[in-house]
């Protein structure tokens, strides 16, 4: 007698409806921001059930970090240049790049308003998101530091906030232009305080 193949419990999870849900918050929040934005109206975008949301998400901000978290994992690690003004420039001319021509810049906007007032959605960004470039931040001025070219005591969280800060305040509130001009300007302002004497 033949043995009965156990199936596996529940159905696969579907890539082509991750994708649909996650392209569909995006564009929702760009349009509506994140209070006006519903799971019915993401299921209806998408052209799933709200079912077929939940049983991925438990909540809209666990949509919506899922989205980030996405959106984070598709930043390229800065190369070892042999140079911490070029890696450090490249660091920011890639967040300016992100911001300004992709999606996330309208994101971060449709998000902006809701974060200071929501603990849980501001946690598990800072969490899964922002740790991610954080990270990044922190190897490039490993490799400086190492190189004598940054301070030994710099500090990374600030470093951070410094370096990539100015972007976000300038896409939030307006009245500069983000370009390369710009980031350079970032880092060398940067560099005075943290290089070496």
């Amino acid at each position: 007698m033949a043995s009965l193949q156990k199936r596996p419990a529940g159905r696969p999870r579907s890539a082509q409806i991750d994708s649909a849900v996650l392209e569909a918050t995006g564009r929702l929040l760009i349009e509506r921001g994140y209070t006006a934005m519903s799971i019915e109206m993401v299921a209806r975008r998408a052209g799933v059930g709200k079912a077929a949301i939940y049983r991925r998400w438990r909540s809209k901000e666990e949509l919506v970090v899922a989205l980030l978290s996405q959106v984070a994992a598709r930043v390229e690690p800065v190369p070892d240049l042999g140079d911490t003004r070029a890696e450090l420039l490249r660091l920011v001319s890639e967040a300016i790049e992100q911001l300004t021509r992709t999606p996330t810049g309208g994101i971060i906007q449709g998000l902006a308003s809701e974060l200071p007032r929501n603990p849980k959605l501001s946690r598990l960004v800072r969490e899964r998101v922002i740790s991610l470039r954080r990270s990044e931040v922190g190897s490039v001025l490993e490799r400086g530091v190492a190189r004598g070219d940054l301070r030994t005591d710099t500090d990374a969280e600030i470093a951070h906030e410094l370096l990539i800060g100015p972007a976000y305040f300038h896409l939030l509130l307006g009245g500069r232009r983000l370009d390369r001009k710009f980031a350079e300007r970032i880092v060398d302002a940067f560099l005075r305080g943290a290089s070496v004497d």
